[in-house]
């Protein structure tokens, strides 16, 4: 199980899922409204959920990862 843990929390991964996520997130903000006087579009709450939990993840192998350092 921790050699899982090492594998998935390289710092390659963690930089790639921030990213991804930051990258969601302003996709989803685009997408929201092309124009003001229109309802926010649901694909874009999708992308921004998507973007958050992928930052979230990022952020809690990052934490990990600093914990297994001493090992």
């Amino acid at each position: 199980m921790l050699e899982f843990l090492a594998s998935v929390a390289q710092r390659q991964n963690v930089i790639a899922l921030a990213i991804v996520g930051a990258l969601l997130v302003t996709a989803g903000a685009l997408a929201a409204r092309p124009d003001a006087k229109e309802p926010p579009r649901p694909l874009s709450r999708q992308l921004t959920l998507t973007g958050y939990v992928l930052t979230g993840v990022s952020m809690l192998l990052f934490i990990i990862a600093g914990y297994m350092s001493d090992q």
